[in-house]
Parts: structure tokens; sequence; C-alpha cells
């Protein structure tokens, strides 16, 4: 069985980190993206390593209130595994320590996996931004997790 150990991302994980994102989305962001964000004190930014080798990433902005969860992939070769549940219960826990009342992100509207992931643990769509993508102009939804305090109630 596969040991998944997660720790801080790093500038030398950026390689692998592009080829993840490479055959993870439609539009991966660049190598200055990951490197600005990297950089930013505001970022939490994890990796989920199998055996040694970086499997998945989360990179997350954190605000006042909340934490922004911008980024989240795992190597097609390790989905389906709980990796991805595994970087959101770190990403949450960490929300949490840094007193964070809440996470938030944005996912696609064709993208029903991630989205039922979210709300496995807890996420709730809170609202729709039309056009939000801007390579393929699909839709967003808004998801929101309440991580202290009361659970975050749609009205």
């Amino acid at each position: 069985m596969d040991s998944l150990t997660i720790r801080q991302a790093a500038q030398e994980d950026l390689t692998i980190i592009q080829e993840i994102e490479k055959v993870s989305f439609p539009s991966p962001w660049s190598t200055d993206i990951f490197q600005t964000t990297l950089s930013d004190q505001r970022c939490r930014n994890i990796v989920i390593c199998s055996n040694g080798e970086v499997v998945g990433y989360c990179f997350a902005f954190m605000m006042k209130t909340m934490l922004h969860m911008l980024n989240l992939a795992v190597h097609p070769g390790h989905r389906k595994k709980g990796v991805a549940k595994r970087l959101l219960n770190e990403i949450i826990s960490g929300a949490r320590t840094c007193d964070k009342e809440y996470v938030f992100l944005e996912v696609r509207k064709s993208n029903e996996q991630a989205r039922l992931l979210y709300e496995s643990i807890g996420f709730s769509r809170v609202s729709t931004w039309p056009k939000y993508y801007t390579d393929t102009r699909e839709d967003a939804d808004v998801m929101v997790k309440r991580v202290k305090g009361k659970q975050y109630e749609r009205h």
C-alpha cells in the first residue's frame, strides 16, 4: 500500500507539479503563476507524495477571514484513491489552525467529480459565476465550507 505524506510545496517540485497541471486542466497555470504563488507568504501551498513522489498538490490563498482554494490536482494514476480528499482535509485543517471562518473555491460546472468530492466533505454551492473560465467561457460554481463556528447555510 502507498504511503502518503503531505508537506509544503517547494521550488524543486515545480516540474512535476506542472506535469500534473498540464494533464489535469485545459488551461494550465504558467510557470510564472506557480512561482508567484510559491513565493507569496499569504499562500499555503502543499504537495502530497506517494512513496516519496509528488502525486498531487493544492495551492490556496489566506485572506482575512477565509482561505481561497486556488488550484488542486492529482496525477491521473492516483485519482479515485482518496488523494484529493487528503489534500482537502489538510487545507481545511490549516484554515482552522489559522483561525479562518471558511474555505471557498470555484469549480467548473462540467467537473462533476470534483463537485461531488467537495460536497462529500461539506462544501455547499452558493453561487454560479457565468462565463468565469476565460478559456472555454464555462460557468463556475462557487462552493463554500464553514470551518469555524456554525456550518454555512444557504438561504
